[in-house]
């Protein structure tokens, strides 16, 4: 019996030593933050330029690979067409010797950087888009149109070279209304990157425009922090169960299980980190838990915090999350309680009014604007907000939500800080 009492105890010896080692090694993982990177080599893809001639407008774009880079000069000139384009396309795929069919896989990482130097005087904005393929929602009529993961930034406000986060990436409104992916599929996807284009904002002036990309690279963690931690909290609560157990043993207690036992919860899954509100998978958990009678008179309304893109480059990262954070509180306390509000993007939310008339959504939205310019913001900053209002027909609710959408669009187009029904 002394015996196996002393093996137990070698084992249980051994168990703690292994236990303390892994953990130490989490907890260096944790502070050295090791990071893999890779760099897309430029040379070995095919680069075009794209410019809208193919619509019969009449800007002119080239791009030249180079020795120092992928030299792209673009003119814009004005046309029949209400925004004149051109951009650099990076085509990833055949990069994979093993599957040349398919993109690359961004997923993974964390964060891009450009090495970009800018040529020209003005300082128009860059915009960058990783055209993700997934047969779901790609190909449309026999067409392939790829996802367009945007984001854009002015060159002005940032160093060479610039590292862009992935979760700063969002899809364009156009794209999610013209595919109906309002509530699937609508998020950023970036785990089969087809391309990568490079262009000047979309309120670019005419002019000449010529930057060299000297390189692009991808940086992210072999393990990211989350996963590390959930390791390190598995790995305790086991040790945990075992001392519970060795303890309940030998003084001979009986624990009673009930039989039914509530499943855990999983916090976060459905709301915004930063903000609080529902994100796009709560929306949808909202709208699944309406009752057909609510979807008679069922309003929603779409705010967007005006001129939000100059928040980043002038204040900060910190200050525009605060500012994001109050938003949705202004809208939470003015609201009503029937009311419930979504991070539908960067910028804009969404306010679900149930058995409310278009007349009576309209007040809602023109209350809290009034209330949003009426607010305190951190550094005296003056926000405003303009607002969509959309009442549900003989319709879907992706149909509805476009509706509103443009409603907010119509609003914003007309001077900001305005309310439009649509």
């Amino acid at each position: 019996m002394k015996v196996v009492k002393d093996t137990q105890r070698k084992k249980g010896l051994y168990a703690f030593i292994l236990l303390i080692f892994l953990t130490l090694t989490i907890l260096a993982l944790l502070f050295l933050n090791i990071e893999k990177h890779t760099i897309i080599n430029l040379n070995s893809t095919d680069v075009s330029a794209v410019d809208d001639r193919a619509v019969l407008g009449a800007s002119v774009a080239k791009v030249v690979k180079t020795n120092h880079g992928l030299e792209f000069s673009c003119q814009i000139k004005k046309s029949h067409l209400a925004q004149p384009y051109c951009e650099l396309v990076i085509d990833m795929q055949g990069l994979s010797k093993k599957n040349p069919s398919t993109g690359m896989d961004f997923s993974n990482y964390s964060q891009i950087g450009l090495w970009i130097k800018h040529h020209h005087s003005t300082q128009p904005g860059t915009r960058i888009e990783l055209r993700n393929f997934n047969s779901a929602y790609s190909v449309k009529e026999g067409e392939v149109i790829l996802k367009p993961n945007s984001l854009e930034y002015l060159e002005a406000y940032v160093s060479n070279p610039v590292w862009l986060k992935l979760n700063d990436f969002s899809i364009p409104q156009w794209w999610n209304n013209s595919h109906n992916l309002a509530l699937s599929h609508g998020g950023t996807d970036f785990s089969n990157i087809y391309s990568i284009a490079v262009a000047p904002n979309r309120k670019v002036q005419q002019g000449n425009y010529k930057l060299t990309i000297e390189r692009i690279e991808l940086k992210g963690q072999y393990v990211s922090n989350a996963e590390l931690i959930a390791v390190l909290i598995m790995l305790w609560s086991i040790a945990l169960g075992y001392i519970i157990r060795g303890v309940s043993t030998t003084k001979e207690v009986s624990v009673e299980i009930p039989e039914n036992t509530a499943p855990s919860i999983k916090f976060g899954a459905m709301s915004c980190p930063l903000t609080g509100a529902f994100n796009r998978i709560g929306l949808r958990k909202c709208f699944d838990q309406l009752a057909p009678t609510d979807l008679h008179n069922l309003s929603i309304i779409f705010f967007n915090i005006d001129y939000f893109e100059d928040l980043y480059p002038n204040y900060g990262q910190i200050k525009a999350d605060k500012i994001l954070q109050q938003f949705v509180n202004e809208i939470n306390n003015t609201s009503r309680s029937s009311d419930t509000v979504a991070r539908w993007s960067t910028e804009e939310f969404l306010l679900v009014c149930p058995d409310t008339a278009l007349s009576q959504a309209v007040e809602v939205a023109d209350k809290i604007r009034a209330a949003i310019q009426e607010a305190a913001w951190p550094n005296d900053i003056k926000i405003t907000c303009s607002s969509g209002v959309a009442q549900m027909h003989d319709e879907d609710l992706n149909n509805l939500i476009s509706r509103a959408n443009r409603a907010l669009y119509q609003a914003k187009n007309s001077g900001n800080n305005k309310t439009a029904a649509a």
